[in-house]
Order: C-alpha cells, then sequence, then structure tokens
C-alpha cells in the first residue's frame, strides 16, 4: 500500500471502529454467548422523600438472547447475576449525586429464557438523609442549593454482573431516572 493510500486508509479504519463502538449494546462487553435485555413495565418515576420507602422497580423482565442466531443454546449458558450496581448521577444540572449503591441479589435467567422480578429495590431509602437529597427535607430548606429547586433529579445508572453456569462473564446495563421532591402540606 502507497503512503498515501495508507494515509487515506487509517482515518477512515478508525471512523469505522469508532462508530462500531458506539451504543448502548453491553454484549460485546462479556464473553458469554448469550447477551441480556430488560423490559420495566412498571418502573418509578417520581419519588416522594416525605415518604421513606426504598425506590424500587414494581415489574421488570430479564430476558436471556443467544448473540449469534446459529447458536444452540444449553444449560450452560443459563444466567445467574449476583451483584447489582446502582450509580447515580445528576440529571437536572447539579453536580452533587447520590453515593454508589451495590445490592447483591441472586436471579436465575435461563437460556434463550426470561426472569421476572417484582418490587426490586434500586434505592435505598436511607439515602435521602444524604447528600444531595437531605436539601429537600422541610428542615434544610426544601430547596437544592445547586440548582435553586424543589426537587432533584438523578439517573440512575444499573449494571447487573453475573455468570453463566459454565463460568463466563455477563453484564446487563440500563438506566432508570429518578425525580425527587419532598411533599409538603
Amino acid at each position: 500500500m502507497t503512503s498515501n493510500r495508507l494515509a487515506l486508509f487509517v482515518p477512515f479504519a478508525l471512523a469505522v471502529l469508532g462508530i462500531a463502538g458506539c451504543g448502548n449494546n453491553t454484549s460485546s462487553k462479556t464473553e458469554a454467548d448469550v447477551y441480556l435485555s430488560q423490559n420495566i413495565t412498571q418502573g418509578p418515576a417520581d419519588v416522594d422523600i416525605s415518604v421513606p420507602a426504598d425506590v424500587s422497580i414494581a415489574n421488570m423482565t430479564i430476558n436471556s438472547h443467544a448473540k449469534a442466531t446459529t447458536t444452540v443454546l444449553s444449560q450452560q449458558d443459563d444466567v445467574i447475576l449476583t451483584d447489582w450496581v446502582v450509580t447515580p448521577s445528576r440529571s437536572d444540572g447539579g453536580t452533587v449525586a447520590s453515593p454508589v449503591w451495590r445490592n447483591y441479589y441472586q436471579v436465575y435467567v435461563p437460556a434463550g429464557g426470561t426472569a421476572s422480578l417484582q418490587n426490586y429495590r434500586i434505592f435505598p431509602a436511607e439515602y435521602y438523609k444524604m447528600a444531595p437529597l437531605v436539601q429537600l427535607l422541610p428542615e434544610n430548606g426544601n430547596v437544592d442549593t445547586e440548582t435553586g429547586k424543589h426537587n432533584i433529579r438523578e439517573r440512575l445508572h444499573i449494571a447487573v454482573y453475573g455468570k453463566t453456569v459454565a463460568g463466563k462473564s455477563i453484564v446487563l446495563e440500563f438506566d432508570v431516572n429518578l425525580n425527587f421532591f419532598y411533599v409538603t402540606y
């Protein structure tokens, strides 16, 4: 290849690789022959922190799919999820977010099948008394000092780690948006 062709080919190849790496497909991050997706049919959106209750997803389904259509799945491709890591970030312009929360909860997903979860906890109520949500309590002014608003919006990035029965790593990632506020009567 001449140097002129090489000079044109390298940036093109890097651009193609960059585009291929974009997206939210976590199947490329795992070594398993399956990948997972989720469907939340009933989830939280608005959270009144005057009621000290954990935030949970009322109904969620986790689906197992073969990475390749030609793959024949077996019980060795069944998934056991164990480690749920919830990483909050602000989605309202504020910079201080709630702490990362880890939950160890075992979920079994058969290869090519589904697992249904009801009332699965994604955010503990004790975080209402920590920064930044503690600012929304009436005794603290009921206002977020960073945004000047009576609510705080956070995006929870949920990464669920596990392994197949054969011991291959797998991860499911998704986001949940929450709007925290304190109802004053």
